[in-house]
């Protein structure tokens, strides 16, 4: 079989089911991580909201990875029944993948962006931090 456009969005899919698992654990993984930081008994009133933030943010998200991975699995559905039919890929396919790939192509920059700043919020809290001197 010569490697062509119905192989492609079947690879394609592969990886992103793969892509969103990792990032799926990574996701708990910070969720945990705020957890731990938000059971701290001094942590700030300012500090609490942040972190509770994050962990919102990082909620929403993972219910963006369920919902385009249940798209990703009915599209998955379609290039089976393609491979098994000798018919040309209907349009309707090809408007799916280019969707999904839209879709990951969207979540996963915002996962990045929320990541790199729980990340940011999260590796302050192993700064040091100036003693105030009373005088």
């Amino acid at each position: 079989m010569i490697y062509g456009q119905l192989q492609f969005y079947n690879d394609e899919l592969k990886a992103w089911f793969k892509i969103i698992d990792f990032h799926k654990a990574e996701l708990n993984e910070l969720v945990t991580q705020l957890n731990v930081l938000l059971s701290f008994p001094l942590l700030s009133s300012q500090d609490s909201k942040a972190g509770n933030a994050f962990i919102d943010q990082l909620m929403v998200q993972d219910q963006r990875f369920d919902h385009v991975h249940h798209h990703f699995e009915h599209q998955a559905q379609r290039l089976e029944h393609a491979f098994t039919s000798s018919d040309e890929l209907e349009h309707s396919v090809v408007e799916l993948q280019e969707s999904c790939r839209i879709k990951m192509k969207a979540y996963e920059v915002a996962f990045t962006k929320t990541k790199y700043g729980c990340f940011d919020f999260l590796s302050g809290f192993f700064q040091p931090h100036p003693i105030a001197v009373l005088a």
